[in-house]
Formats: structure tokens, sequence, C-alpha cells
């Protein structure tokens, strides 16, 4: 089955679901402080992120490897872009990351970095949701009634940090229970603009453009356990380091996709034996829509 050609639509259709990339160019970031985001690469950044995942499935990799890699699959585009060399043509291909370019892994994908920011700016807060929700198989619940806004109105918030900005919500109390697990996530991908580029400061120029003595990222953070990671490095050793958690939510979204419902406690069973299988006979994209192939609950939906 995988190696008919009408398994192409569990790499637009899941991929689309599972990383949302459905929701891109919904708010794109606005021209005048992206003038480099366009139409082409808008494209180009769904592109790439179908093109990863269909690589995980035509080669049998380790799906581990999605949270951090050694390739990106770009075209010509996207290499300006991410500002890698030697790239030529539109057709995505599997390129080694040059030493310097911090890219490899779907957290550092312009699709999401893009859907995860505002359009004006980035915002810890979506990316945080996307990393517990995505990655993690962790919902993080609605915010509280009443919660106000993100930049209370203070003085000089307007040149304030995203971070120094959240801090100050975070001191209200209804505010600190959600933002306290979810902020510290995000704040780990701040090295990326609100478009996916790569930058070392946060840019408070004419139209965000980034001057000399504006304030340099602080990417440092600490997950939810209370382990201390810096940057989008960091944050993706502390994943690798809870891989459980990462293949038990993949398999919960590819199970949902599959049975096309929501899972309940029934399911359970099902997601921790496609969990087991994968430990056991090699974490792949393969062995796990195997196990929930062959699994009672898909013969039967």
């Amino acid at each position: 089955m995988l190696a008919d050609s009408k398994a192409e639509a569990l790499v637009t259709n899941f991929a689309g679901q599972w990383l949302g990339l459905r929701d891109v160019g919904a708010n794109p970031p606005a021209p005048d402080l992206y003038p480099q985001y366009d139409r082409h690469l808008e494209q180009s950044a769904v592109g790439e992120s179908e093109a990863y995942f269909r690589e995980f499935l035509r080669a049998d990799l380790d799906v581990r490897g999605m949270i951090r890699s050694d390739f990106v699959t770009i075209n010509e585009r996207l290499a300006r872009f991410y500002g890698i060399p030697d790239v030529r043509g539109d057709a995505f291909r599997k390129v080694p990351v040059p030493e310097g370019v911090t890219r490899g892994g779907i957290m550092t994908q312009a699709s999401v970095l893009t859907i995860t920011s505002n359009g004006t700016r980035t915002s810890p807060v979506k990316r945080g949701v996307w990393i517990l929700k995505s990655l993690l198989g962790t919902d993080p619940g609605l915010p509280v009634a009443n919660a106000g806004e993100i930049a209370p109105k203070v003085p000089g918030i307007d040149k304030a940090t995203v971070r120094k900005r959240l801090e100050i919500h975070r001191e209200l109390p209804q505010c600190a229970r959600c933002h306290d697990t979810i902020d510290p996530l995000g704040f780990a991908l701040e090295n990326f603009n609100a478009a996916g580029e790569w930058r070392d400061r946060e840019g408070f120029g004419y139209k965000g453009r980034i001057e000399a003595n504006d304030p340099l990222i602080d990417a440092s953070s600490r997950m939810p356990d209370g382990r201390a990671i810096d940057g989008v490095a960091g944050l993706q050793a502390a994943l690798l380091a809870q891989d459980d958690r990462f293949l038990e939510s993949l398999a919960r979204h590819l199970a949902t996709y599959a049975l096309g419902r929501e899972l309940g406690l029934a399911d359970r069973p099902l997601v921790a034996g496609a969990v087991e299988t994968m430990k056991q006979d090699g974490a792949t994209l393969r062995k796990l829509i195997k196990a929930i192939v062959m699994s009672e609950a898909f013969a039967t939906k």
C-alpha cells in the first residue's frame, strides 16, 4: 500500500493535519516588516515540510530524527532564505546542513515558525503550545477568562522585548498558571523571527529593522521538568532525552488520522502497543503505520 502512488495522500493530508501546514499563509508575515517573505517562499515552506515527511517515510528513517536531523529537504528559494549555498532549481532535495547553519528538524522549518507567529512579531506562546500539542502530546488547555492582553498597558512596553512583555504578563496570577509551562518552550525558538529567518537581535528600528544596539536574543529557558535549555539546540536535546513522549504523541496523532475520530480510553492499548513496536523493531513511520493498520480498532472502524 505504501508503494502505491495513492500513499502520497498520507504525506499531504497527515503532515498537513499534524504539523498545521494548512494554516500556512492564513496570517502571513507583514510585507513591510518582512519583505523577503513572498508567495514563492510560502509555497516552498509547505513543500519543504511535506518533502521532509516524505523522506522519513520513503527511506524508513527513525522518526526521532524529525526532532533534529543533519539534513534538510529544500529547494533553491529556501536555500537562499536559510543561507545554504549551492542549491539550484525549484525541486526539493535532501541537502546536508552546513556548519554554522541552525536548521534540521521540523521546529526549524519556516512553515512551522510562521504559523506560530503573529504576522508582525514572534509568539513564544503559540510556539510553546505547538510544541506541547504536536511533539509532546500535551494539551495546555484554554486560557482562563479575563486573562488580559499579552502586553499590559505599562510605560515603555512598546520597546520591550517579547520575553519582557510576557514576563510582565505572567505577573498576573490568572495568567501565570498556563504561561509558566508554555512560554519557556517558545523562548527557545526566539532566534527565528516571524518569517522563520534566523536572527541574533530583536529589531526595534524603522519597520522592525535590526539596529546595532538592539537587544540580543535571549533564547535560554527551562523545560516543564525544570531542565535548563538554551536555544533550539538545547530544546532539541531535551526533547530527544524524553523521546517516549514524542513517540506516543506521533502515534496518537497518526491513529487519530487513521481512525478518523478522536481517541478514547479504549484506544490506549493501541497507542501503547504501537509505541512499544517502534521501540523494539525500529521507530519508523512504516512500523507505526503497520501497527495501526493491523490493530482491531482500524479493522473495525
